[in-house]
């Protein structure tokens, strides 16, 4: 469940996003994410700080270069099912970190965090998006039906402009896409 006032993650009620990206094939909806574009999921319950994604960022020598609070996040990636494993869910995720996407209402690129299971990391990384491990993301009965012992949630950070493969960062939205054609490009 979702609500725009009331959030409990044990009662599996949830913050709506901000914002939605949608795929259609042959008009018919078969993925979504939203997006946060303002009190992030991983920083109300993955408890990570502006402090935490600063000392990061200092880390990797980029201190100056983002503001760790202009953040934006990736989430409530869903695919129908009869769409999964056929490369759909690398698109919505590719697609969800394009500037016309992710960095609505940002006046400089932001830092993105995204809450996601390591199978998905994999995802991620096998299509050339770089992810930065932030920590574990505690454990919440709303996400008891897709994280487990052996795949388990953490948080990440995502600077889009170094981290994400130009071919996806510039996708112009909305768009029509061959996927054979675009992942050939995006080097996946």
């Amino acid at each position: 469940m979702f609500s725009e006032d009331v959030y409990d993650l044990e009662a599996k009620i949830e913050p709506w996003p901000h914002r939605y990206f949608m795929i259609l094939v042959d008009g018919d909806l078969v993925a979504a994410c939203g997006l946060y574009i303002r009190n992030t999921y991983v920083e109300r319950y993955g408890l990570v700080t502006d402090e935490e994604i600063a000392a990061m960022l200092r880390e990797a020598g980029l201190d100056g270069r983002y503001d760790p609070s202009n953040r934006r996040e990736v989430t409530k990636v869903v695919v129908a099912r009869q769409f999964r494993n056929q490369r759909i869910s690398p698109v919505i995720m590719c697609c969800s970190l394009a500037r016309q996407f992710a960095d609505v209402e940002a006046d400089r690129p932001p830092v993105v965090t995204v809450c996601v299971v390591r199978t998905m990391k994999r995802l991620m990384k096998r299509h050339g998006i770089h992810t930065r491990h932030i920590k574990p993301f505690p454990f919440y009965k709303v996400h008891e039906n897709y994280r487990s012992e052996s795949n388990p949630m953490d948080s990440y950070l995502i600077l889009p402009d170094l981290d994400v493969p130009a071919i996806f960062r510039n996708l112009a939205l909305p768009g029509e896409y061959d996927l054979d054609a675009l992942f050939a490009r995006g080097g996946a």
